[in-house]
């Protein structure tokens, strides 16, 4: 009778310790997969990132291409058109990342006088002040200045709405690689945090009243 009851209890024992293993290994199995989605994840939004990354830098080098067009139609004043000329070459010839992270291992990493979200920004801003309604008036009354106007406002709405999205995937992969989970479990690996592009992308035309107002002498402190 003994023999009997003390088999019983070691066979309870079998039972409890492989119930416990099963437990354990189907933790482990729920917390490797939980990982490795997470892990999935991160890299999918990294990728994410150097792709909308690639689709603005060919957004940049469009708008850039077409200021450069309407800067050698001849149909702006030979100071505007130097001023837009050059702003416009200094953009396509800006050398390195777009955005100095790391993240992209094939972007040039050579020292730079500027960066080339400077060079961008000062695009912006001499289109934004170069090509004022009047001006934009006046190039509309010929077929070129019509089409290389339109190029550059497709363009530069591309060129907005690719900094949006690119943006957007960086704060999501900011915002999962700041959980704790990723943290700890190092999900990132050595992948470099990515970063914003934080530029001047605006080139709404100035209305001829702010012109006007500025080339006013009358307003004028004396």
């Amino acid at each position: 009778m003994n023999q009997v009851i003390a088999a019983g209890e070691q066979t309870a024992q079998w039972q409890l310790a492989g119930l416990v293993t099963a437990l354990l290994a189907l933790v482990v199995l729920v917390t490797g997969w939980v990982l490795y989605a997470q892990a999935l994840r991160v890299d999918r939004l990294h990728r994410q990132v150097l792709g909308s990354r690639a689709t603005l830098e060919a957004q940049l080098v469009h708008r850039a291409q077409a200021a450069a067009e309407i800067a050698s139609l001849g149909l702006l004043d030979p100071a505007s058109a130097l001023l837009v000329s050059r702003a416009a070459h200094e953009a396509l010839e800006a050398g390195g990342p777009l955005v100095d992270d790391g993240l992209d291992p094939e972007a040039e990493t050579a020292a730079q006088v500027r960066s080339r979200a400077a060079a961008e920004s000062d695009l912006s801003r001499v289109l934004r002040t170069v090509l004022s309604e009047p001006v934009r008036q006046e190039l509309g009354q010929t077929e070129a200045g019509r089409e290389a106007l339109d190029r550059l406002d497709r363009s530069s709405y591309r060129l907005v709405i690719a900094r949006r999205f690119h943006n957007t995937h960086v704060a999501q992969a900011r915002q999962l690689r700041a959980r704790t989970l990723v943290r700890v479990a190092h999900l990132a690996g050595h992948a470099p945090m990515p970063a914003a592009l934080d530029m001047d992308d605006d080139v709404t035309p100035l209305p001829a009243s702010d012109l006007v107002e500025d080339a006013d002498p009358a307003r004028e402190t004396p």
